[in-house]
């Protein structure tokens, strides 16, 4: 949620120490100082919080909260590409690897976004990200996220019919081929095309052989190979599409995933909120504030609709 008011980061800062010390703490107005600024003017309140009172802002949040309230208030002082690589970092370390973590974040970001992870990544934790994934994941689903870590794919917004077309027979023909043969071209189309182009292939091929990305992908693919294709081109094709129904599978069934719905709510906060907000309504024919509402509590309910809005 953007700010609301006059940004002034001195007054922000007195707020939110303030809020942390008074007794009971002051989480309503934590909140609404936090919940109603950008990104870019939080990184000015963690920089001034330091000046002004010689302690760091992330230390004193750690000591004054707890639990998920705790963790969605932490994200929201991760600079974009810091966040990723945060909840990255968390998919791979230690036993097993969180691979619907690394589908969400690594096939839904821009060139630009990934090659600032990549750079991030090695500056926070130094390690190279590329040879983490490698040594983390196997098999075609590798080599997809590897090649979406290249970040080489087109920007082009003007696609040429005759090479979609031709992308098009060629994925049909590759499904009806031996393995490395279909693996090969899908990486290509999948991770190398421009949104603009892919929406093109996506047209001619259903056009022609009367069948979307999304049933040639399922009918073809198995496992995690089959969840990075099908989020690549529901990401690129209609992302705050894809974003609600991320949230809908965090807040549904048994229990919520929590670190999910954070992670989506705080990294889409800026970009597409409105619009994930309207494709959930019209996907599951309720407002997703109302489903995330009933779905948590306390204080971590109230700082998620914040940032929800309605």
């Amino acid at each position: 949620m953007q700010a609301q008011n006059v940004f002034d980061v001195s007054k922000d800062v007195q707020i939110i120490n303030s809020a942390l010390y008074s007794k009971p703490k002051n989480i309503n107005s934590l909140i609404n100082v936090v919940c109603h600024r950008s990104n870019a003017q939080r990184q000015q309140i963690l920089n001034e919080y330091f000046n002004v009172y010689k302690k760091s802002l992330r230390d004193e949040l750690k000591d004054h909260l707890h639990g998920n309230f705790e963790e969605a208030m932490m994200s929201l002082f991760y600079s974009p590409a810091d966040f990723d690589c945060y909840h990255l970092y968390k998919a791979m370390k230690g036993l097993g690897t969180n691979e619907d973590t690394l589908i969400e974040i690594l096939a839904t970001r821009s060139n630009e976004r990934i090659n600032q992870i990549k750079e991030r990544y090695l500056a926070i934790y130094k390690k190279d990200l590329v040879k983490v994934v490698q040594s983390d994941t196997s098999g075609f689903f590798r080599q997809v996220l590897l090649k979406l870590l290249e970040a080489n794919r087109s920007n082009n917004p003007y696609p040429d019919q005759k090479d979609c077309n031709d992308c098009a027979k060629n994925l049909f023909f590759a499904a009806t081929q031996k393995k490395e043969i279909l693996n090969d071209t899908f990486l290509y189309v999948f991770t190398q095309k421009s949104r603009e182009e892919l929406a093109l292939i996506a047209q001619v091929y259903y056009e022609w052989y009367r069948k979307t990305l999304f049933e040639v992908v399922k009918t073809s693919f198995s496992g995690d190979a089959k969840r990075i294709l099908k989020a690549i081109v529901y990401a690129l094709l209609s992302p705050s599409e894809y974003f609600a129904y991320r949230v809908n599978k965090a807040v549904k069934g048994l229990g919520t995933k929590d670190t999910m719905l954070i992670r989506i709510l705080v990294s889409r906060d800026e970009i597409d909120m409105e619009r994930i907000k309207r494709y959930y309504k019209q996907l599951y024919k309720v407002e997703m504030f109302d489903d995330v509402k009933n779905d948590v509590s306390g204080d971590y309910k109230t700082i998620l609709l914040a940032l929800i809005g309605r």
